[in-house]
């Protein structure tokens, strides 16, 4: 199995098996964590494969590029789970298995035969995944859902944007990713209730509990006070100044977290007396007069551009960023230098960007490129043809 095992000190999870019945974001996402943890991943496939294969251009050995992004780290198989033979190679992988995750379409799962109760009637350490769009009970509990949607059932785009342009959604997936780590981090805590226990369980995530979790600081005020909270496009309801302020060449982000960080602002930009003021203070205070406030920040940062900011505002250790896109980050030192980009070793000179964690100094490294649907498919026949003596993770795992 030296082939496809992890053998780094990242590698947590070595030795634990997956099955992923994923599609497009959330649910591969989940296994995606998992493999590069070390753990064996197996990602069960449609015949007709996941529809994020053809999210390009770009493609990279006919597959969109964004599916190897989540999808690396693993083996992907083609199995029909209605047809008896591919349901008995399933079944073999799920007795092998310490955990399924999977987010099918609502009615999914109860047509194929494949709910928590059955996969853990047969195999009860087996800790069983359920990704949906709208969660598990309630009014809406089998709608289907997309990111976008459940950013705006969910709040996100309440307060994203601007007031004058209206809401917008957030630019990355964050309820299907972030389902598909909460998933991940339920896993990992059954994990180790079940190594005292012996027992699996069920643990249940949605993207609607995933965007109501990211709107819980808004959320809490609200319940508190009543009031509704504004888009306020760069800005922080809660913080002032903190915001972007247009340079003489390029927009800045500066934010004051605290007094005494409103009070270096205040030194640099020259106006001292700015932080002994009453009404300017305190952060309440300032919140209270925020366009005063953003008017006198803005008005004298519009004087010079903005490298000379970023070297002054350093200078006084007052966080400040430029607003970068994805050319500049592919280009940045510093996002160089923490090597959270690298190419797996049988890659097709597609960098990926990585975990955003390390272990004892070492990030989770892209040990194999995702598989093509043919591979998938040859896959599927290689399992089917594994005498019923042999466990198929480990065959299926080796060179």
């Amino acid at each position: 199995m030296d082939g496809k095992m992890n053998n780094s000190k990242s590698a947590l999870l070595d030795g634990i098996k997956v099955v992923e019945l994923g599609q497009s974001v959330a649910g591969p996402w989940a296994g995606t964590i998992m493999a590069d943890l070390g753990a064996t991943v197996i990602k069960i496939e449609a015949p007709s494969g996941d529809s994020a294969r053809g999210w390009g251009p770009p493609y990279v050995r006919g597959d969109a590029a964004v599916f190897h992004f989540i999808n690396r780290n693993k083996i992907s198989m083609v199995l029909d789970v209605k047809e008896a033979p591919d349901r008995g190679v399933f079944d073999r992988l799920i007795d092998e298995a310490d955990v399924f995750v999977h987010n099918m379409r609502p009615g999914s799962v109860e047509k194929l035969g494949i709910t928590a109760p059955i996969l853990r009637a047969q195999n009860p350490s087996l800790i069983y995944g359920d990704m949906t769009a709208f969660g598990s009970t309630g009014p809406l509990a089998g709608r289907p859902g997309y990111e976008m949607a459940l950013q705006a059932y969910g709040g996100i785009m309440s307060i994203t944007g601007t007031e004058e342009g209206g809401p917008v959604r957030a630019g990355p997936s964050v309820n299907d990713f972030g389902t598909g780590m909460w998933t991940t981090i339920g896993v990992l805590g059954a994990l180790v209730r079940r190594g005292i226990s012996g027992d699996g369980c069920v643990i249940e995530t949605s993207l609607l509990e995933t965007s109501v979790n990211w709107v819980g600081l808004q959320m809490t005020n609200y319940v508190r006070d009543g009031k509704i909270p504004a888009r306020m496009g760069a800005g922080h309801a809660l913080v002032c100044p903190y915001g972007a302020y247009q340079t003489t060449d390029h927009a800045l982000i500066i934010a004051t977290g605290s007094d005494a960080l409103f009070g270096r602002l205040a030194r640099a930009l020259g106006h001292p007396e700015w932080a002994d003021d009453p009404n300017y203070a305190t952060m309440e205070a300032r919140v209270g007069r925020r366009d005063e406030v953003d008017a006198m920040v803005q008005a004298e940062v519009s004087k010079h551009g903005r490298d000379h900011w970023m070297d002054h505002l350093t200078a006084f250790e007052i966080p400040c960023t430029p607003i970068q896109d994805v050319d500049d980050i592919s280009k940045d030192a510093q996002v160089a230098a923490m090597g959270i980009m690298s190419t797996p070793p049988d890659g097709d000179d597609l960098p990926l960007v990585g975990l955003p964690l390390s272990v004892d100094g070492e990030r989770p490294p892209l040990r194999f490129s995702s598989p093509t649907l043919d591979e998938a498919r040859q896959s599927a026949k290689r399992a089917a043809a594994i005498p019923s003596g042999q466990l198929l993770f480990e065959v299926l795992f080796e060179d």
